[in-house]
């Protein structure tokens, strides 16, 4: 949390009130993001990063789009925040399923 203002600090407690990290632990569940593209403006300081998410459980694979953008903002460089980024105004714009794959029980 020391890379982003309160826009993260907020998703993340809206996800924790919803039991999202609980249902995590509880289902054994691995998360993965993939990466496929981050459209920067450096102007503005904005970014639109384009991925995926996969979340693979002991009976199933789903695979789900994810958007996110935000702003950058240049902060002092501290041992937390060697970069001296800070992510801003931080938002998921879309996070909707694309596949789901039924894993063999044998």
């Amino acid at each position: 949390m020391y890379l982003v203002d309160e826009t993260g600090l907020a998703q993340y407690n809206t996800l924790k009130e919803k039991g999202f990290y609980s249902n995590i632990m509880g289902t054994s569940a691995v998360f993965s993001i993939f990466c496929d593209s981050i459209k920067f403006d450096k102007e503005k300081m904005e970014f639109m990063y384009y991925g995926k998410q996969r979340i693979e459980r002991r009976t199933s694979i789903l695979t789900r789009e994810l958007v996110t953008a935000g702003q950058l903002k240049r902060v002092p460089r501290t041992d937390n925040n060697p970069h001296g980024l800070l992510i801003t105004n931080w938002r998921t714009l879309m996070n909707k399923d694309i596949e789901q794959k039924n894993k063999m029980n044998y």
